[in-house]
């Protein structure tokens, strides 16, 4: 009876989606649409599209990511110079190939490197989860294997609808998975969370 009303809590409090995550979703099925209706090339809008999603996400996540990377005495600009170099030399490589499944595989491979940190970080979990939030009992919260199990679910989804060789399978899967995802990630943490926690 307690695991129960502890499923039917987490459901109930899972946070609606936010205007940040829905808007881009439809902007981004928006764009490729209304690209292919145009009658341009499928495969060069998927890519254009493809590029535009990942260049907000990166500029969306850059003030956390400085935040994690600080240390006393370090520049937090400086730290992140290559790996914003690196992302753009990826969206120029993905602009020349044109090749829509480079750019799925390179969500597959970004899937892959998710599971290897998040590996590597349950062996330190209690350290990284403190940088995170100082307020989370690191023995309570598995945020790691969260994290880890939503990049493994989106690796097979991603290479399930790879396989359906339609872009536009790919396009209306990935939003639809995006939306459910969202609701998925939530219920783990607030299951997990004890229950002052998930109140608070």
């Amino acid at each position: 009876m307690r695991l129960s009303s502890r499923i039917i809590e987490a459901l109930a409090s899972v946070p609606p989606l936010r205007p940040a995550t829905i808007v881009p979703i439809v902007v981004m099925v928006s764009l490729w649409t209304m690209c292919v209706q145009a009658g341009g090339s499928p495969e060069r809008a998927f890519v254009t599209v493809m590029v535009l999603g990942q260049s907000f996400a990166i500029w969306r996540s850059l003030p956390r990511a400085a935040h994690a990377l600080s240390r006393p005495g370090r520049d937090r600009t400086n730290m992140l110079v290559w790996p914003v170099v690196g992302m753009v030399a990826l969206a120029a490589a993905q602009i020349v190939i044109c090749e829509p499944v480079f750019s799925q595989r390179l969500l597959s491979a970004g899937c892959i490197f998710v599971l290897v940190v998040m590996a590597l970080g349950m062996r330190r979990e209690r350290q990284v989860l403190a940088r995170v939030d100082n307020r989370v009992d690191a023995r309570k919260v598995p945020l790691l294997r969260i994290n880890a199990l939503v990049a493994a679910l989106t690796l097979v989804v991603n290479e399930s609808l790879i396989a359906a060789e339609e872009l536009v399978v790919w396009v209306a899967g990935m939003a639809l998975f995006a939306v459910a995802v969202h609701g998925l990630y939530w219920f783990m943490v607030l299951l997990v969370l004890p229950a002052e926690d998930s109140h608070a």
